[in-house]
């Protein structure tokens, strides 16, 4: 029996019922699932220009990270299709003004929120997920100068803050793709391989993920993008995309034309 073979609607009230179908039937005309894409990897390995890689659409960028530029200026004429946010204020000190900072961020996501309520269909990018976590510590221990010994309570106030703007990204109504760095992954004190800074709970909530490398392949450098998992392409998972190849000056952008196309 579906939705909307219900006969009893006084539970719950008819406006929440009539609000309840409109979503269904909102969700059952789209053509296809949204993009919740994390994207890993070592530095300077394509993992930007994935993420920019939407020729015919809006792209907003939360740039944590502070190196969206140079990919936007050199290899998209500086568009102004593509809008970029580095929220970063810094205080008297050079440290990091976090409280500046982030009211930055979320004033970036009201805006973007409001050209989506007024019928856009962007992308929305936040490019440092581990350079953000690293800001939220300011929250705890405000001199990153100083060594402080802290207690884990103590760690409180940054996931916090860490996770709420996170949150609210996933609450955007549009396509979005978050991009981190990589770190060594132990067990038994021993390097078992690399793994992404997505924080504790971020990576159970993304429907599809990448990870990027670079690999030499004839004398060349290629860019490799793996998709290491996916809710909406599972018959793609493991699949290995070279998004760049070539050698000095010859060098060709491949991207990934599934994702352009919203098919993995």
């Amino acid at each position: 029996m579906g939705l909307t073979d219900r006969k009893n609607t006084s539970a719950v009230g008819e406006e929440y019922e009539k609000r309840l179908l409109e979503k269904q039937q909102k969700l059952q005309e789209k053509t296809r699932s949204r993009l919740v894409l994390g994207i890993w990897g070592q530095p300077k390995t394509g993992k930007t220009g994935i993420a920019l890689d939407f020729p015919e659409r809006p792209i907003y960028v939360l740039d944590w990270d502070v190196g969206v530029e140079s990919t936007w200026r050199e290899h998209h004429g500086a568009t102004d299709r593509i809008i970029i946010e580095n929220p970063i204020e810094l205080r008297e000190d050079n440290v990091i003004d976090i409280a500046k900072s982030e009211k930055n961020s979320h004033n970036f996501l009201r805006f973007v929120r409001s050209r989506i309520e007024g019928g856009e269909n962007p992308v929305f990018v936040l490019d440092g997920v581990d350079s953000w976590l690293t800001a939220c510590l300011l929250k705890v221990n405000p001199d990153p100068t100083k060594v402080t010994k802290m207690m884990p309570w103590q760690y409180g106030e940054r996931n916090k803050a860490f996770n709420h703007l996170l949150n609210m990204i996933l609450l955007l109504k549009c396509d979005v793709i978050f991009i981190t760095h990589e770190l060594e992954k132990y067990e038994d004190n021993s390097p078992v391989g690399m793994q992404p800074v997505w924080g504790k709970e971020l990576g159970g909530k993304l429907e599809q993920e990448i990870h990027s490398y670079r690999k030499r392949i004839k004398g060349e450098i290629h860019y490799i993008a793996e998709l290491v998992g996916s809710r909406t392409r599972g018959n793609l998972v493991g699949t290995k995309f070279t998004t760049r190849q070539g050698a000095p000056p010859n060098i060709v952008w491949n991207g990934i034309s599934e994702l352009r196309e919203g098919k993995i």
